[in-house]
Parts: C-alpha cells; sequence; structure tokens
C-alpha cells in the first residue's frame, strides 16, 4: 500500500465530529491590514524555519533539506498583496499547503535545485517533489518548554495544527506521495509529529464533546488526555486541534536562542509598523529520532 492510500485509510476512519472530509474548503478572504504582533509572529515563523533549515544541513545522514514552501514577504497594505493572497488560496485549493521544507536523498538531489525551489515553476515542481523522502511543516511557539508553568486553559504545550490545514495537507501528499511532517520550535527545543501520527490519535483517541455553537471536543489516550480541539481566538477562531507534546518526538533540546532586533516597515499612506526580528541561534538535532522517523 502506497503512503497517500495509508493515509487516506486511516483519515476516513476519523470521526466526522472531527475531520469532515466531505467539507468544501472556502476560499479566505484577504485582510485590509497588517498589525505589528502579526509582522514579529511572521518573523518568528521565518527563524524558526531557518533554524531548522541549517540543523538539517548538519545532520550526518544521507539527505539535502530543500525550502519549498512560500516565503514572499508581502503583507496586507502593501501593493498587488490582494492578487498574492487570491493566487496562494487557489494554490491550496489545487494542490494542498506546501510544507516548508522538503527533504530528498542524496541520489536524488540535484545540484542545479540549490537549494530553494518555491520559486520553480509548478510543471518542474510536479517532477521533482515526488522524489523527496518527507516534508517538514514548521510552526513556532514563543514559550521556553523548560520554563512552562500548566494552567487549567493550557495544560500542556502542543503542537497546533487548524482542523483546515489536515484536509489541504491530505491534499498535498495525494498529489505528491511524500511523508509529512509537523514540526514544533521552541525557544528551547525542538519537537516533531508524523502526520500518520496526527490522523492515528484523531482516529483512535476516546473522544468527548462538550457545548453545540462553541464546540470543544477533548480526546483521551490510555485515560490521559492528548488533544483538545476548539476555536482559538489566536487562530482568528478557527478550530484549532492542540495536540499535546507528548504525543510526538523530542528532536532537539539543544538551542541557543536568537538575538532580537528592533525593525519597521512603513507601508502605503505613511502608517508604520514596529516589530521585533530574530537573528541567528543554532539547534543540534538527534538524529536517531530523525532517522527512525524516516
Amino acid at each position: 500500500m502506497s503512503y497517500k492510500d495509508h493515509i487516506n485509510k486511516i483519515a476516513s476512519q476519523i470521526s466526522p465530529s472531527i475531520l469532515n472530509l466531505c467539507a468544501v474548503r472556502k476560499k479566505g478572504n484577504p485582510p485590509t491590514q497588517a498589525f505589528s504582533d502579526f509582522l514579529t509572529h511572521n518573523e518568528q515563523g521565518d527563524w524558526a524555519e531557518t533554524l531548522l533549515f541549517k540543523a538539517l544541513q548538519k545532520v550526518e545522514l544521507p539527505f539535502v533539506p530543500v525550502r519549498y514552501g512560500k516565503a514572499d514577504k508581502i503583507i496586507a497594505g502593501d501593493p498587488n498583496f490582494k492578487t498574492f493572497y487570491n493566487a496562494y488560496q487557489n494554490e491550496l485549493s489545487s494542490i494542498g499547503e506546501r510544507p516548508d521544507i522538503l527533504l530528498f536523498n542524496k541520489k536524488s538531489y540535484k545540484k542545479e535545485w540549490g537549494d530553494d525551489i518555491s520559486k520553480f515553476s509548478r510543471a518542474k515542481l510536479l517532477k521533482i517533489i515526488p522524489s523527496a523522502v518527507a516534508g517538514f511543516e514548521v510552526r513556532s511557539s514563543a514559550y521556553l518548554t523548560k520554563k512552562f508553568i500548566s494552567k487549567k486553559e493550557r495544560p500542556f504545550l502542543s503542537f497546533t495544527p487548524k482542523v483546515e490545514d489536515i484536509i489541504v495537507v491530505l491534499k498535498w501528499i495525494n498529489i505528491f506521495n511524500v511523508s509529512h511532517f509537523y514540526v514544533q520550535v521552541f525557544f528551547d527545543a525542538i519537537y516533531i509529529i508524523s502526520f500518520e501520527e496526527i490522523l492515528n490519535l484523531l482516529r483512535t483517541a476516546k473522544i468527548e464533546e462538550k457545548g453545540v455553537k462553541n464546540k470543544k471536543i477533548t480526546g483521551f489516550k490510555k485515560g490521559k488526555l492528548a488533544f483538545v480541539v476548539e476555536k482559538n481566538p489566536k487562530n482568528q477562531y478557527k478550530e484549532t486541534i492542540h495536540i499535546f507534546l507528548s504525543n510526538g518526538h523530542l528532536l532537539s533540546k539543544r538551542l541557543s536562542e536568537p538575538k532580537l532586533i528592533g525593525s519597521r516597515k512603513e507601508l502605503s499612506g505613511g502608517r508604520l509598523l514596529h516589530y521585533v526580528s530574530f537573528e541567528g541561534g543554532e539547534a543540534k538535532l538527534n538524529t536517531a529520532i530523525l532517522k527512525k522517523l524516516l
């Protein structure tokens, strides 16, 4: 059985109350303006992706990392943002969500690709991507895992895919048949979980549902809290799956923090946005964990 067929089989067995595979994806409406915290969050995400990318380049395994996800710096308020946003929505509908980084075997990698194929034509990408070993979706989190204090509303730190993310990742997998992973980068640790593990958890967990309008779904694994699905104001009230880190794997516990740099962006009309950029930092990956997962 191919990877994509295996993934589809698991997904088909997940309760429709969590994942409705028949749902039609609605294209989002482009935001009309950006805010400083949005820019800081974007910069943090870019730093996390760069940190993982450089760490993957240093691992002693026969793989080559290549950037694949869109890295355009255009934001709401910039000229042509609406055109860019609509093109992105169209891509989500046609091929799904691109992972940020692809990993290739050294034998299948070609030097002329360089370390970034994100701007290659769709026709060229359709030929290249199926030869990848894995795709990594990189997420960032503004926490120190070793100093995290559990609270009632947030008992554990987590991987945070949105329900709609699952649908577009499935679409991408069905086109390219490449193994997919979520990587959560904190400021003192990196955790990883495979897309297969996420789906299996959603499929096998004991489910409890509360509420109607603001429905909250709680999942238990062997009697222990494993994930929560709820509408989160930080994610535009979209249904977010908080999968607790204990379900994943500690990929790195050796990180050096980045330097913080104050930055400013001027939008049309003279509006200024002040935000924080991140520079430097290093991570050493647990190659045994990475090798086992791959």
